[in-house]
């Protein structure tokens, strides 16, 4: 039977600030035709001509209060595989990301609000949107190299349209549980380096603390433990047709035993799934390179 060929069409929205110039870069290196901040009413129409003129790959980036509307209106055609990808970012590094550009906020300027509301009023548009996505980043600790393999390995699979992505996602829970994960295990089981005086300033990457946590017969049970269950779980994700999805870590502080655990399982599923881990409050481990 001949593979299904459909139209991919991406819509991408978030906060000013969380990464959409980067993200666009990405859309059109893979050749997908880009529309920006089109009036809602406009999406349908500007597909369907843009379908007639036999593009196969197109992306609508818009503000994230425009972004529902939008997607309702391109809902209405029929032989598309629309994918919905929001951004977003903690507040204080929206701020600081403007601060340190000396841009000026786009909607502080339209609506004649503060930076400070004008970013409040973003990350608010983009907070109600997070159960309409197909891939949510929140990008705070992110450098540009990791969106943009977040986003890749998610548009490949939607030109496969396949699931073949799993992102591990390292945290502590005295920060709160990360939005946009879709579920997470504990590992507080596991003894925490944090407590030996020699470990406390280093990370789960580090080979002392892997050594040490290793030595303790409940971190080979709680790391089998999540196996056996992902095992069966991923494979079922996978039949259903699921976007990509992200699994979250959890330990206290995110800085020893939750990153170990990520970077093991992504390293376990490597050869099954395109796995990746990502450390929100050890941000170092996320790569330096841009």
């Amino acid at each position: 039977m001949a593979k299904r060929s459909k139209v991919n069409v991406v819509v991408l929205t978030g906060p000013a600030g969380c990464g959409l110039s980067s993200a666009e870069f990405v859309f059109e290196e893979l050749g997908y035709y880009v529309i920006k901040n089109i009036p809602s009413v406009s999406a349908k129409l500007i597909c369907e001509s843009l379908i007639e003129k036999k593009i196969k790959n197109i992306a609508f980036i818009c503000h994230a209060r425009n972004a529902k509307s939008i997607i309702e209106n391109l809902k209405e055609i029929t032989n598309i595989n629309l994918r919905f990808i929001l951004l977003n970012a903690k507040e204080e590094e929206l701020m600081k990301r403007f601060t340190l550009s000396r841009h000026t906020h786009p909607r502080s300027v339209i609506e004649s609000i503060t930076p400070v509301v004008a970013i409040k009023r973003d990350i608010e548009d983009a907070l109600v949107l997070i159960p309409e996505a197909d891939l949510y980043i929140d990008t705070t600790s992110l450098t540009v190299k990791q969106l943009r393999a977040r986003l890749y390995m998610f548009l490949e699979e939607v030109e496969e349209d396949k699931i073949t992505s799993v992102t591990f996602i390292s945290f502590g829970l005295k920060s709160g549980i990360p939005q946009g994960i879709d579920m997470f295990f504990d590992v507080r089981a596991i003894p925490n380096p944090y407590w030996v005086e020699e470990l406390k300033m280093l990370t789960g990457a580090d080979k002392q603390v892997i050594d040490y946590m290793r030595s303790f017969p409940i971190t080979e049970k709680t790391i089998d433990n999540i196996i056996n269950f992902l095992d069966e779980f991923l494979t079922e994700v996978v039949d259903k047709g699921r976007g990509s999805y992200t699994i979250g870590i959890a330990c206290s502080g995110g800085q020893h035993r939750s990153t170990y655990v990520a970077n093991y399982l992504a390293d376990h599923y490597k050869d099954k799934y395109r796995t990746q881990a990502i450390h929100r409050d050890s941000p170092q481990l996320n790569g330096e390179d841009e």
